[in-house]
Formats: structure tokens, sequence, C-alpha cells
């Protein structure tokens, strides 16, 4: 193994939707690993809401539009067209993001970010959210049906308005379930790279279903952050689990190299 190539000999599993995953497994080839995109999850958009119309009519430079993650702001500017809506009416509305990538994916489309915490995590968010916004502001919070509840409970509390708009649905992809299963009873993944919480889900019911719970104990789990993390130990399985500093797919990336750098001293 190569100083370049710290994966090198090793397979990694990538769970992240098909329209993600691509350049996961770039990063993972450059640094000598073998990706093996198996996509556990899917995201679509939701039904037309005609509520949102008059919320997004009415927001002014007060107000405040939320993104939890890239696909929120992908999906929120499809139901903006389909509401008939111009993204340059909302343009002078103040946005919050989740994550630099998040950030990235709104300003790509024109969007200037007011506010994204260094902590890729709800609560910061939340925290820092309450520093800036008034108490008449609305909230629109452009999100996956999965998302976390805590920002809604603050806002909530503070008696703050906002509107919860679910933009998206994450839906589990059933018919993958065959190919990750001849993974793990052949024993060819050394990692399995879990994004979010939906993947590790997705990825354990796999495992619960089938009673594969002692496969997966000599393979290495990679959590992008806490909330990922979590979700996986709470299936109360046996394994190695790691985690970057940083909760981004480089981060990931990184942590990969380092652990497969110390195995192989």
């Amino acid at each position: 193994m190569s100083a370049e190539k710290p994966l090198n000999g090793f397979n990694v599993l990538v769970t992240r939707a098909n329209s993600q995953a691509a350049e996961f497994s770039k990063k993972i080839q450059a640094a000598g690993g073998c990706p093996i995109e198996v996509p556990l999850i899917a995201t679509r958009k939701t039904e037309m809401d005609f509520n949102a119309l008059p919320v997004l009519k009415q927001l002014t430079s007060k107000d405040w539009i939320v993104f939890t993650s890239a696909n929120g702001v992908q999906y929120f500017s499809e139901h903006v067209k389909d509401l008939s809506l111009e993204l340059e009416d909302l343009k002078n509305v103040n946005v919050a993001c989740v994550g630099i990538k998040t950030k990235k994916a709104a300003e790509k489309i024109g969007w200037k970010v007011s506010l994204c915490p260094e902590e890729f995590r709800a609560e910061s968010l939340a925290e820092e959210l309450i520093d800036h916004v008034r108490q008449d502001s609305k909230i629109v919070i452009a999100r996956g049906n999965l998302a976390r509840t805590y920002l809604r409970e603050v806002l909530t509390e503070k008696k703050i308005f906002f509107f919860d708009f679910v933009v998206y649905e994450t839906i589990q992809l059933l018919e993958n379930e065959k190919e990750v299963l001849h993974l793990l009873e052949n024993k060819t993944i050394d990692f399995i790279t879990l994004t979010s919480s939906s993947t590790a889900s997705a990825f354990m019911q796999i495992v619960k279903r089938n009673g594969l719970e002692n496969r997966v104990r000599d393979i290495v789990f990679v959590c992008i952050g806490p909330i990922t993390r979590d979700k996986l130990l709470s299936y109360k399985i046996k394994c190695t689990c790691i985690m970057p500093e940083k909760y981004t797919i480089d981060g990931m990336l990184e942590k990969m190299c380092a652990y497969a750098e110390k195995r192989e001293e």
C-alpha cells in the first residue's frame, strides 16, 4: 500500500442515492480503493402543497428560508416553479443552510446564504438562527420527510412562526437487498459508508431481517456524523464504527485512509 493510495486493496460499499454516489466513488478510487455502489435509498419530490403559495408570496427581507440538505435546495426550487413563482422573487429573503454542501447548492442557483454554522447539525443551526431572527419573522423550513424535529421544536418553543415545507421524501430501495446479501455472505466488503441516518436504517434493516449480525462484526462502518452513528448503534450490533471530525464525504474518506494505514502498520 502506497502513501498516495492508502485504500489500495480495500472494498468500500457506497450506500447513498445514485445521484450522489458517483462523486464519492471517484474520491475512493483516487485513494486506491474499490467502490461498490449499492444505493439503499432514493429521493423524490413530494406532491404539490398549495398551502405554501401564500406563505412564500408574503416573505420579506426579515424572513428566512432554511435548507437542511442539498436535496432540499433542489426540490424546493422545483416546487417554487410548480407554484408558478420565480426564485428571483424570493432572493431578498435570508437563507440558512445546514452544511457546506447545502450552502454550495443554494449559491449555485443564485441564493445568498446568510447563515451556515460550522458544525453541520440542527442544534447548531437552531442556536444561531434564534440569534438572528426577529419575533415577527416568518421561517420556511424546506426539508425531507425524515428530517429531525429539533429545529421545529425550538421554533415552536420560542413562538416563532414557521411553515413546515416537506419538499421531498426518502424511500428505501428494497430491490437492492439481494446484492447487499451477496456481498455480506461472500465477505467482500472492508468498509461500509453511511452518509445519513436513512442509509443506516435501510442497511441495518436488511441485516436484521436476514440474521446477518455476525457478518458485519469484522466490517468497519464509516458514519458521516453523530446522528448517523447513533442510528446505526441503536440497532445494538457489535461492530467497529468510525466517524470524521468534519461531517463530509471528504472527512469520511480521510478517516478511512487513516484507518487503513494504521491497520497495515
